[in-house]
């Protein structure tokens, strides 16, 4: 998978494409996992950009990706949570977290969070590209209990925009994942631990892993393909 969400490639391109982003343009990226959104931010506009996580491993990835597809830009990784980053206001002309609102906040004040913290540091005028799961229907307690979120954690697509609107933010464009994205992002993390396992086969740790991994597909399957869904949110701070 190329980003811990689900969204394909041809998407992700989509979505850069209308982001309208100068060269000259300075972007943030929270929860920046392995890099590849934001780096594909850069290869297309030449912007400059700061990707933060709290996992050194992917840092690292992020660096090495950088280094091989931009190795002239001006990209900072750094491995730091956002609220203790001390970045300044107004400080970015695009702040991006796309599937990574928990960054802000645990259970429910997680997209609340985001949306005050990354409409802080973006400049007037500037834009926020939020990636946040939503609910296609009112959740199955089963579900809940699989998941471990309450029904509150999550509002459903509309609410999603209403709420950044109401907040002072211009929702600008929305697209929301298909079957086929959330169907890839499903499987490839069962096919990953399934080609692990068979590498190590003694290994207690992945097949426990592999064990969770079965639980949650079979929940999806049952539950989640019907309910949760995935929207990218464009928003403009007035």
């Amino acid at each position: 998978m190329l980003f811990n969400s689900p969204i394909s490639a041809q998407k992700a391109d989509q979505v850069i494409g209308l982001l309208g982003v100068l060269p000259t343009a300075c972007v943030l990226d929270v929860g920046c996992g392995s890099g590849e959104f934001l780096v594909r931010v850069v290869e297309k506009t030449g912007a400059k950009g700061l990707g933060l996580d709290i996992q050194p491993g992917l840092i690292a990835m992020a660096r090495k990706t950088a280094s091989g597809r931009v190795p002239h830009a001006a990209l900072e990784w750094r491995e730091s949570a956002i609220m203790e980053a001390m970045l300044e206001d107004n400080g970015f002309d695009l702040a991006i977290c796309m599937g990574s609102t928990h960054a802000f906040g645990a259970g429910d004040a997680a997209y609340p969070n985001a949306i005050r913290e990354l409409s802080r540091l973006v400049r007037p005028g500037g834009r926020l590209l939020i990636g946040e799961t939503y609910w296609k229907q009112p959740p199955a307690q089963e579900y809940l209990e699989m998941i471990g979120d309450p029904a509150g954690t999550y509002r459903d697509h509309a609410a999603n925009i209403s709420f950044a609107e109401e907040r002072g933010l211009r929702a600008l464009y929305a697209v929301t994942s298909n079957e086929d994205e959330w169907d890839h992002f499903e499987w490839s993390h069962q096919l990953e631990l399934d080609q692990k396992r068979r590498q190590n086969p003694d290994d207690p740790a992945l097949t426990e892993k592999l064990k969770r991994s079965r639980a949650w597909r079979d929940g999806y399957l049952r539950w989640g393909r019907t309910t949760m869904g995935f929207g990218m949110y464009l928003f403009q701070k007035q």
